[in-house]
């Protein structure tokens, strides 16, 4: 019982750490500190913001790429393959509520379904290799999850999807998840869980398809796509108590994409004056500003703690930093003679652990597990096998860059190779840092060696440095280390290093005084 508690309490920080990263969540946080909104009225007002602001015609949002799929929904041949580039969702808030919710397997599942439907509704079909690089499962994984809900009746098309599936077809999630809530066979939780649905998405389809309800029941309901034709079958063969529960749901507060409206809508229900209407607007424009700007195909925006944040500090407190980030690339996938079938994605995720904690550093900002693990669509616990299996590789992380954690530092084992001899190039190579990077933990371990050698203690040290004291520790146990003969010339450049950048340092307080 107690793992259990402890892995729940562990699931609960892990997507609590990613949800205060979203854009929903700094515009709570953004609302309740400026405007004196309470938290409920917050998190309303940005879910309608952050929502509206995704909404917008020609406008891409932070966690959207571009991909080039096959064109046409109806093309499963991969001989009559043509390009078309749609836009697709890799991640999203819900599914971090999924996970929480049902765990890693059924929000890998919403995130494959998600990606098939937002290709679809483009007119357009992904192949079961994108999947795989965009979801970091095995092909055999992919087959499984698949397969079983397709033996549910769904319909999850993907380019090259054998004739009998074809033939057989099926419904789409949305109908098949409105129909069993209706029927109640199941608990609507089961359902849920069943075809990877969070509570959200539950309300915005219900609620839509009740305004589908009443159009149709009014008589003006002219299906916008083949899921509508669905939901307009399902409609028809209704009983007619049905029909009035769904009635209810259309009275839900309308979605409108005009700007002079949607203010209206804002102004009216959370009775803002217009000074705090105005500044919302100003906050919106900067956000559709900020998202306007080119971007690659594959790349993300993503927030993450900036650099500069100290170990200790609440994330709340923690200034947050935009970063682009490529989450997907078309050179990701292997050549066909090293891997072909996409049965090895290991070599695969790790490259991409790599590539984006390393982006996030040279943008100014730290990644942790938790953002990789909602990022990947990875457990956390599968990211640190990866980073243990590679130990020759420095992956610049929060935890090890900032030292929280149980770990050892990635500067000790920069600093060892520093003064066993080595020259920047090789320490550059052996440990996948930069040549800046690996010239600041030098200064900042010359700065520790010349402070201890002025008798200041650890404590003090830590102080004036303002580094952690596990780090303080380890830079004292090294030079303890190699305090011998054969490294004095490494411990007089350290010196001469000092004095170089000596102004560039923190000094000590009471050396100020004096």
């Amino acid at each position: 019982m107690g793992r259990a508690k402890e892995y729940r309490q562990r699931l609960k920080y892990q997507v609590a750490s990613a949800e205060k990263k979203t854009l929903e969540n700094m515009l709570a946080v953004q609302f309740k500190a400026e405007l004196g909104l309470s938290e409920v009225e917050a998190r309303l007002l940005s879910r309608r913001v952050s929502n509206w602001v995704i909404a917008q015609p020609d406008l891409r949002g932070p966690n959207q790429i571009y991909l080039e799929a096959s064109n046409g929904r109806d093309t499963f041949a991969r001989r009559l393959h043509v390009a078309k580039k749609v836009m697709l969702t890799p991640y999203a808030t819900e599914d971090l509520e999924l996970e929480f919710e049902f765990g890693l397997a059924v929000m890998q599942l919403g995130r494959i379904l998600r990606l098939i439907e937002e290709a679809h509704e483009q007119d357009a079909l992904l192949s079961g290799k994108q999947l795989i690089l965009l979801c970091h499962i095995t092909p055999t994984s992919l087959r499984g999850r698949l397969k079983e809900v397709r033996e549910e009746g769904l319909w999850a098309p993907l380019m090259g999807l054998s004739r009998a599936d074809r033939q057989r077809g099926g419904q789409f999630r949305s109908t098949l998840i409105l129909n069993a809530y209706l029927t109640q066979k199941e608990p609507l939780v089961e359902i849920r869980r069943k075809f990877a649905v969070s509570r959200q998405r539950f309300s915005d389809l219900l609620s839509r398809f009740g305004k589908i309800t009443k159009a149709h029941s009014e008589d003006y309901f002219n299906p916008a796509g083949p899921e509508e034709a669905q939901w307009a079958d399902s409609i028809s063969s209704m009983p007619q108590e049905k029909r009035a529960l769904l009635l209810d749901q259309a009275a839900a507060p309308q979605d409108r994409d005009g700007h002079d409206s949607f203010w209206a809508e804002l102004k009216t229900d959370f009775a803002l004056s217009p000074v705090k209407l105005r500044a919302i607007r100003e906050t919106v424009e900067e956000i559709l500003a900020a998202l306007s700007k080119e971007r690659s195909d594959g790349d993300i925006v993503y927030w993450a703690v900036a650099d500069r944040e100290p170990a200790g500090k609440p994330l709340e407190a923690c200034r947050l930093v935009p970063l682009n980030l490529t989450l997907y690339d078309p050179a990701d996938m292997p050549p066909n003679d090293l891997n072909r079938d996409l049965n090895r994605v290991s070599e695969i995720k790790f490259e991409k652990v790599l590539r984006l904690s390393t982006q996030a550093k040279q943008g100014g900002g730290y990644l942790t597990y938790a953002d990789l693990s909602y990022l990947l669509g990875l457990h956390p616990e599968a990211i640190s096998r990866l980073v243990r299996a590679n130990p020759t590789v420095v992956i610049p992380l929060r935890g090890s860059e900032c030292d929280i954690g149980r770990g050892v530092t990635h500067r000790q084992k920069i600093i060892r190779l520093y003064l066993e001899m080595h020259t920047e190039t090789e320490i550059a190579a052996r440990s996948g840092h930069s040549y800046e990077a690996i010239e600041e933990y030098i200064k900042e371990f010359a700065t520790i060696y010349v402070l201890k050698e002025r008798g200041m203690p650890a404590a003090l040290i830590r102080r004036v440095t303002g580094r952690s004291t596990k780090l303080i520790k380890t830079y004292l146990e090294l030079i303890a280390e190699f305090d011998q003969p054969e490294y004095a010339f490494r411990f007089h450049h350290l010196q001469k290093i000092f004095s170089t950048y000596e102004d560039g340092f923190k000094k000590n307080p009471l050396e100020e005084k004096r």
